[in-house]
């Protein structure tokens, strides 16, 4: 930093500092960033355009509010949030902040996990806390605090190869439903790129396709208010192709077609349903709509109507000793399922 010797720029490349380099130009280039960001944000709060991309560098999202980490200096999305909360009272009291980097942005949770004015929705690799930022932090267990329980939303993929049919699997599942239910006024969107197909670090396959659904479904919202500012990535290529979809989006051009041929993975399936399981006490719009467990295929719960033939049956049985006859079935679906019980019953 500005003043600093080599031997203080060195030191905080060491614990407890994770994964920072700084040079003497890390200060005006954080500070640059983060008035990227910032700049963004205001410009479409105030309507002087309608929406915006910040291409900024360093990134934010892992920078917590009293120490920087992950190439993280100041958390440039959740400052950029603030700031329009504070210079737009009116227009711009509830702000979602849309995390589709690979990475858990665990600074981004720290800094307003018990604040029921910003929504904060993370897609990343978890990977039961074997993936960076290597904590329990990024679960689907940690949901907010306060008055804010359900303000915070984490959907953990346990492995990473995930696909543009998964992303936009939780989108439909958890993340649109939620951001619809509470209605932001600002939608900032931390983008990184290191999700892409062809980022090594990632391993996983969000084509640009899959990043202009994603941002189309997001223009729904906040009446268009769209701030997307860059965080991670690590293949400018991959980088460069998905942040002009995204672009080509935002300024109105349809959002390109996925692959027809994609199907959601048994993974994304099990990982979105055990987080809607956890934030549907949260929020109405996540009731479970299905019957039945996708995480226990075995567990069948009991229908209404096999409740009813099962109760007649006792009942015939007590007024007229009538019993129920087998039927021999062969070929069902779900070789759990009593509604071929009590159909038959005789003297």
């Amino acid at each position: 930093m500005i003043g600093f010797s080599d031997e203080q720029l060195l030191s905080l490349t060491r614990p407890p500092f994770d994964s920072i380099y700084a040079n003497r130009e890390t200060f005006l280039c954080a500070t640059l960033s983060c008035g990227g960001a910032i700049e963004a944000c205001r410009a479409v709060v105030a309507g002087a355009v309608k929406n915006a991309i910040a291409v900024i560098r360093p990134p934010g999202h892992h920078a917590e509010s009293h120490m920087p980490s992950g190439f993280c200096f100041f958390n440039n999305v959740c400052v950029a949030a603030r700031v329009c909360q504070k210079d737009f009272p009116d227009l711009c009291r509830k702000i979602l902040i849309l995390d589709w980097d690979v990475h858990h942005g665990n600074g981004c949770q720290e800094i307003f996990y018990d604040d029921p004015s910003v929504l904060y929705i993370s897609i990343h690799v978890y990977m039961n806390g074997n993936f960076y930022p290597s904590s329990d932090a990024g679960d689907h267990l940690h949901c907010g605090a306060g008055n804010a329980y359900g303000m915070n939303v984490n959907v953990p993929w346990t492995i990473y190869g995930m696909t543009d049919a998964d992303y936009i699997h939780a989108f439909q599942e958890v993340v649109m439903p939620i951001a619809q239910a509470f209605n932001p006024d600002l939608v900032i969107v931390a983008a990184g790129f290191d999700a892409a197909d062809g980022d090594e670090l990632g391993k996983c396959h969000v084509t640009p396709a899959g990043y202009s659904q994603m941002t189309h479904m997001l223009m729904s919202l906040a009446n268009g208010k769209v701030a997307v500012c860059l965080e991670g990535g690590y293949n400018l290529r991959a980088i460069a192709k998905s942040a002009l979809a995204v672009t080509q989006t935002l300024m109105g051009e349809p959002p390109q077609r996925l692959d027809e041929n994609l199907k959601v993975s048994a993974t994304a399936v099990k990982d979105v349903a055990m987080v809607k399981r956890q934030q549907s006490k949260y929020w109405k719009s996540l009731f479970p709509r299905e019957t039945i467990d996708t995480l226990n295929p075995e567990f069948m719960p009991e229908r209404l109507h096999d409740v009813l033939r099962e109760w007649q049956s006792k009942v015939l049985f007590d007024q007229f000793q009538m019993l129920p006859l087998p039927i021999h079935r062969t070929g069902l679906t779900n070789p759990h399922s009593k509604s071929f019980d009590y159909q038959v019953i005789a003297t």
